[in-house]
């Protein structure tokens, strides 16, 4: 790997170093309690772990809580409405099974992500898969899952329905934007990929002229998401994350913010195993960039972050020397409120 320019925000938590400090913590220790222990027994030393089952399980808890539920009669279709805005309009007839329409109640779920915290707490980072494979940022209007159910039975989607946004100001509106989808079941991770199916502005109900909407043609059930890719005029570079020790690809997450594009948040989903740091694989994040690194895991049932702003320069190495734990609530607030 050619020479990189390293970030170390406190060069005395690198892992070198720490390895060195656990070293000769370690033989203090030994050292300390051997004259207690009886001749041939064991000295167990119990550090917590960050916990990569618990931390997707949380994700997965997350999604499950977001869904809101309506009931509509299949004969008849109708319009949900969502608390944060979001419309779907479904035709009548349009619910089905193996192609033929169902008849009676049908169950109508609805996920609306609009803002930061949903987007890393619902673990739907807005990066894009492009045609050949290569990924990029997203920035995303607002990423939606919408499914239906009778009883126990998923239902297909017969006739497209309308989705049309909440309101956003006239000013903010994003000419660029088009749809993306990822998935089909509530838990689907796969990265957003670009629809054909046209994104529409329209002048939102009672506010002509100061808020408009977006609105798309949804063909299938699942996720789906208003975005564009993210552009940026300049040169580019790659980005590694340079964790505490113990961390790895499994047991934690760590996401990119770009600042003050609100909604462009990329999951750093790469682990370098012979550098033990994160990066993002596709080497494209703007030199002079200000952007925000998050970090979350999950110990002993307690949820931990590290969070920290840093301009990007050409070979870029961010170092997260600790977490510290805190409350989802309170973290939400946080990320929130970034630039």
């Amino acid at each position: 790997m050619k020479a990189q320019t390293q970030k170390f925000t406190n060069l005395k938590n690198s892992k070198v170093v720490n390895r060195i400090l656990k070293n000769v913590l370690g033989l203090s220790i030994i050292a300390i309690f051997s004259s207690c222990v009886p001749d041939g027994g064991d000295i167990e030393i119990y550090e917590p772990q960050p916990n990569g089952t618990a931390l997707n399980n949380r994700f997965e808890n997350n999604r499950a809580d977001a869904i809101e539920e309506f009931t509509l009669d299949a004969a008849t279709g109708g319009i949900i409405t969502g608390t944060q805005g979001t419309k779907v309009e479904f035709a009548a007839n349009s619910f089905g099974i193996s192609g033929s329409p169902v008849t009676g109640n049908v169950t109508v779920q609805l996920i609306e992500i609009y803002d930061k915290a949903s987007i890393v707490f619902n673990n739907k980072s807005t990066l894009g898969e492009r045609i050949n494979g290569d990924k990029e940022a997203l920035k995303s209007a607002g990423e939606f899952f919408i499914n239906a159910k009778q009883g126990a039975n998923e239902l297909d989607l017969l006739t497209a329905a309308k989705v049309t946004s909440r309101n956003i100001d006239l000013a903010d509106a994003d000419f660029g934007m088009g749809l993306f989808t990822a998935g089909e079941d509530l838990n689907d991770t796969e990265d957003w990929v670009e629809a054909e199916e046209e994104v529409k502005i329209n002048e939102a109900d009672g506010s002509i002229g100061i808020s408009v909407t977006y609105s798309f043609n949804l063909g299938n059930f699942g996720w789906s998401n208003l975005d564009r890719w993210y552009s940026f005029a300049g040169p580019k570079t790659q980005l590694f994350v340079d964790v505490p020790e113990g961390y790895n690809g499994d047991n934690c997450a760590v996401y990119l913010y770009y600042d003050n594009e609100d909604t462009a948040i990329a999951r750093m989903d790469t682990w370098n195993e012979d550098e033990e740091m994160f990066t993002e694989h596709y080497g494209l994040i703007p030199i002079g960039l200000e952007v925000h690194i998050i970090m979350v895991a999950e110990i002993d049932g307690q949820l931990h972050y590290a969070m920290q702003g840093t301009t990007m320069v050409d070979n870029h190495i961010e170092l997260i020397s600790s977490l510290i734990p805190i409350t989802q609530s309170e973290l939400e607030v946080l990320i929130n409120n970034l630039p």
